[in-house]
This record gives C-alpha cells, sequence and structure tokens, in this order.
C-alpha cells in the first residue's frame, strides 16, 4: 500500500474537514498528510486495525465486502466524507476492505493522533459522525438495489453517484470494474452501457464513461439514488450556524 501513496499539496476540499469551526480544524491542520493514491490502492484491509483516516479530497474509493475473491461494493466515498469511520464509532477494527476505485487524493491522519485530538475536541467527533448516517444509507440502499432492481437501474445509480462524489462527467472506469462493484457479469454492464449509449444518456470511451444527459440519466435509476443523495444532502451544515465553509482553511503543503 505505500508504494501507492505519495505526498502531494492541495487546498482542503472534503466537505467534513471544511464544515468544521477554524479553531478546530487549526487543531488538526498540522497532522494532517496530504497524498495522492493510485488505482486499486487499498486504503484499508478487512479485519484489521484502523491505522489512518483518509478524508477524500478527490478521487473515489470503494467500500467492499466479502472475500478477495467474491466481493461487492457496499459503498462508495469521494470529496464528502472519509475511510476511517470505525475510530469515530469507538471501535479500531474495519469490516469492510476500501479500495481505490478512481485516483484522486486525500488529507491523512494517523488514527492515535486522531484519537488525541477528538478526546481533547468532541466537536470534531460531533462532524465526523454527522456523516455517518448518510454512510449507513448507502450500505443499506446497495444492498436492497442488488436485490430489487434491474441491472441498467442499477448502473444509473453507480453512476450518479459516483459523479456527485468526483464532479466530473468523466468517469474514469472499465466495465470489468463495474461488473465486479456491482456484483454481476461483464456482458450484462456492456449491454447495459450500450443501450444508454444508443439513448444518448452517456458515451463510451476507452477506460472511461462520459455521461452526456444527466437529467435523463437521473429518470433511468431507482429511487435508491434520491435516498441516498439526500442522506448526503443532510450532512451538510446551514451557512447560518456559523461554521466554516470556505474550502481555503488553507492550504496543507506535503512533506518532500
Amino acid at each position: 500500500m505505500a508504494n501507492d501513496l505519495q505526498t502531494t499539496s492541495s487546498p482542503v476540499r472534503n466537505r467534513v474537514l471544511s464544515q468544521l469551526a477554524p479553531d478546530d480544524f487549526e487543531a488538526l491542520k498540522p497532522l494532517l498528510r496530504p497524498i495522492e493514491f493510485r488505482g486499486r490502492a487499498v486504503l484499508q484491509e478487512a479485519n484489521r486495525r484502523v491505522e489512518y483516516v483518509h478524508f477524500i479530497e478527490d478521487g473515489l474509493v470503494s467500500h467492499l465486502s466479502g472475500s478477495r475473491t467474491d466481493f461487492v461494493e457496499t459503498a462508495m466515498v469521494g470529496y464528502f466524507g472519509y475511510v476511517g469511520v470505525p475510530l469515530v464509532l469507538g471501535t479500531d477494527v474495519s469490516s469492510q476492505r476500501s479500495v481505490v476505485c478512481m485516483p484522486g487524493t486525500a488529507l491523512r491522519i494517523d488514527a492515535d493522533d486522531l484519537a488525541r485530538v477528538l478526546a481533547d475536541r468532541p466537536r470534531i467527533r460531533e462532524e465526523m459522525l454527522r456523516y455517518v448516517p448518510a454512510l449507513i444509507a448507502q450500505n443499506t440502499q446497495s444492498v436492497l438495489c442488488a436485490a430489487r432492481h434491474e441491472i441498467n437501474q442499477r448502473l444509473a445509480r453507480w453512476l450518479l453517484l459516483a459523479n456527485d462524489r468526483i464532479q466530473s462527467d468523466v468517469l474514469y472506469v472499465t466495465h470489468e470494474l463495474l461488473a465486479a462493484s456491482m456484483g454481476v457479469r461483464r456482458a450484462s454492464i456492456t449491454n447495459a452501457l450500450l443501450q444508454l449509449e444508443a439513448d444518448g444518456v452517456v458515451e463510451k470511451r476507452r477506460g472511461a464513461v462520459r455521461i452526456v444527459d444527466r437529467p435523463a440519466l437521473e429518470n433511468r435509476t431507482c429511487d435508491c439514488y434520491h435516498i441516498v443523495r439526500d442522506a448526503y444532502d443532510r450532512t451538510r451544515v446551514p451557512e447560518c450556524d456559523g461554521h466554516h465553509h470556505d474550502p481555503g482553511h488553507g492550504m496543507i503543503a506535503g512533506t518532500a
């Protein structure tokens, strides 16, 4: 895993960090290390101690349940959230594997450092806990969606959720990755994408899918997408509460 992580410099974009009160963010800032992660990098192994918490800045991370050879995606994490939720809930072991789906960057903090800060500053824990119900909603809707809905609806949901989290219409994913994430055959993904492309909703590219008509894609998804989207919308702090919303909490310089 270490070979897949590199230092970088980036402004703070992560929603959880950007909604912290300024003094709380300043307490965390010296402990945050900017990193880059490559595709398929493992940020967290299942049934292992959580050593770091990763606040995602851009890119996409998949939470996977199951074995290394037989798994399904239960949630995806982008700049809305972070990898390492068990620590905030009072345990130091993760039940899921967290693997990079699309390359990007994150701000990483050592688990022990975070624990010390949380003990001194309970407001940070409260802000981090604000994210947890949305993650749970995504987990439960993923299970329901896989059991009840057609592949075309499920694919539309996946593309929309990914689009929300990386804020780009071009999603760098392969048919193999989509099939593995959704627990279906590659041929099923290919056929569903061909139909979406024929209808002018998406455009297939080598190693990528471009969303051409998002409203049309929303019309083809199931209610699961809207339920998850609304759950994450509730993680936003109202502007009137006095919290700091400017992603420019400051630049965090990478280490050499």
